[in-house]
């Protein structure tokens, strides 16, 4: 028996079972792609169509993610054809992170897919309510962002 709750749930809470449940439905849809890939590749390839060329520390650092754990993505997408390794251009020490055509295409159908689940996650609120949803909770990440 589900005992129905009598408070609010709290905000941090909230956040992550949206969080949770919003991973899940990609997880779910991704899977459909049938290449063994998650929620984390997809961020991962999420950033570098808007950073690459990059370091894998800056995607490291854009990912919030350890080096070894980006190395592992790194590795996946480079054995899937999605992206190349290249020598920096200014750091003779350092190598870039290029997004193949392939990655881009990839990219695009998975962003198609994350849309996608977010509009059904959205789809009982109106035009007006998703945009003061969002403009709420850009408020709130800013707010938490340290000066």
């Amino acid at each position: 028996m589900i005992c129905p709750e009598t408070t609010p749930p709290s905000f941090g809470l909230l956040l992550r079972q949206v969080r949770d449940g919003l991973v899940r439905q990609l997880d779910t849809s991704m899977a459909e792609e049938n290449l063994g890939i998650g929620f984390t590749h997809y961020l991962g390839l999420k950033v570098l169509a808007a950073k690459a060329p990059c370091t894998a520390n800056e995607l490291a650092q854009a990912l919030d993610q350890v080096p070894s754990a980006v190395t592992r993505l790194l590795d996946k997408l480079e054995a899937m054809g999605c992206v190349r390794r290249e020598p920096h251009a200014q750091d003779r020490r350092a190598l870039q992170i290029v997004l193949t055509d392939e990655g881009r295409q990839l990219w695009a159908r998975l962003k198609q897919r994350g849309d996608q689940t977010i509009d059904d996650a959205m789809r009982d609120l109106s035009t007006d309510e998703r945009a003061q949803l969002l403009s709420l909770m850009t408020r709130v990440r800013d707010s938490l962002i340290t000066p």
